[in-house]
């Protein structure tokens, strides 16, 4: 059972996290959005193409002069974001499959990149703060009297600073070479920061006494009777399966380094499923999926529909794509080659090249 909360004003509660939460990060950004532009400067001095130099100095620029606009548009984006999951995790709003159908509107440029830097951030938030943002989701669920919540449903979670985040540098103009210039800056300025906000909510929860819910030991499941083979596939070893399926899924043309990580990375991943679950469990299922929806989502589409259609799946299978790279504990390194050949090919697919 999950611990009972205190009898405190749920909402009240959420709505007083959001404020600090919303109080630091933008004290955070408006410091780092001065440094970012310096070092944009910086890199321009030592560009060699004249292009980038401009781009680089007018990112700097633009960040200078709208660090207001930036500030207020994060602001907005995280209240909008906060909110909607707030809603979702009462059952009183979108459901998290609609609001993963808003992303790829989220901004009007660049929606492609922005959606990739989007996970790519929240990934990095969440990795260099699992402990503390792990302890915050389990408080989440003692106050709100939940069985579990997942980290990207946290309203104080890495997706909806991340949102945010971009937002800002969307509305304050920053595109292209400059845009991709401050991707990184932002992921190793913003994860000490994010570490520390969820220490002091955690604190503030504590303070008020919502402890972290403890989750109880699963019961061991009762031992099956051995299941007839099937006679080829079971024979042949416990990756048979799970390699026939992939094989079958990665006909078409991908990328390499897309194709690497489905022969090597995601093949692990099935057959690590495919043994704790079997072929007929859920995860297995969605794992199977997720798959089939990358390889499907890399053919080209000559229809302006069906491009449309992409662009409007592209976030959901960019998730579970990085929910299985979560499951695997594949570091950064190894995931931005895969996530920026997927932009890549999804970018010349929505262009109808």
């Amino acid at each position: 059972m999950s611990s009972q909360p205190p009898v405190l004003d749920r909402n009240v509660v959420l709505t007083q996290c959001r404020a600090n939460a919303e109080k630091r990060l933008a004290a955070v950004l408006e410091g780092m959005v001065d440094k970012i532009a310096a070092q944009l400067n910086e890199q321009a001095q030592h560009a060699k193409d004249r292009e980038e130099r401009d781009a680089l100095s007018q990112g700097a620029a633009r960040l200078g002069a709208d660090r207001q606009a930036f500030l207020d548009a994060f602001r907005t984006e995280f209240a909008r974001r906060f909110e909607a999951a707030a809603k979702a995790l009462q059952g009183m709003g979108p459901s998290r499959e609609e609001l993963d159908r808003e992303q790829a509107a989220m901004l009007k440029t660049n929606v492609l990149e922005n959606e990739v830097a989007v996970i790519k951030l929240s990934v990095r938030l969440k990795q260099d703060a699992a402990a503390e943002l792990g302890e915050l989701s389990r408080r989440l669920v003692t106050l709100f009297r939940l069985h579990a919540l997942d980290d990207g449903d946290n309203p104080l979670g890495p997706l909806p600073i991340a949102h945010a985040v971009f937002a800002g540098f969307a509305r304050a103009r920053v595109e292209g070479r400059a845009a991709r210039a401050v991707r990184p800056l932002v992921e190793e300025q913003l994860s000490g920061p994010v570490r520390e906000l969820y220490r002091a909510l955690n604190q503030l929860l504590q303070a008020l006494g919502v402890e972290p819910n403890v989750p109880r030991p699963a019961a061991a499941a009762p031992a099956a009777a051995p299941a007839a083979p099937a006679p080829a596939l079971a024979r042949a070893g416990p990756t048979a399966r799970p390699a026939a399926i992939a094989a079958a899924a990665i006909r078409a043309t991908v990328p390499p380094a897309v194709d690497a990580f489905l022969r090597k990375n995601w093949l692990e991943l099935l057959a690590r499923t495919h043994a704790a679950q079997g072929p007929e469990g859920t995860p297995w299922k969605q794992t199977v999926a997720a798959m089939q929806y990358l390889v499907a989502s890399l053919k080209p589409r000559n229809d302006p529909a069906e491009r449309a259609k992409l662009q409007a799946a592209i976030p959901a299978i960019l998730k579970n794509i990085t929910v299985g790279m979560d499951a695997l504990g594949m570091p950064p390194a190894e995931r931005q080659p895969v996530l920026d050949a997927l932009m890549a090919a999804h970018r010349e697919i929505l262009r109808g090249k």
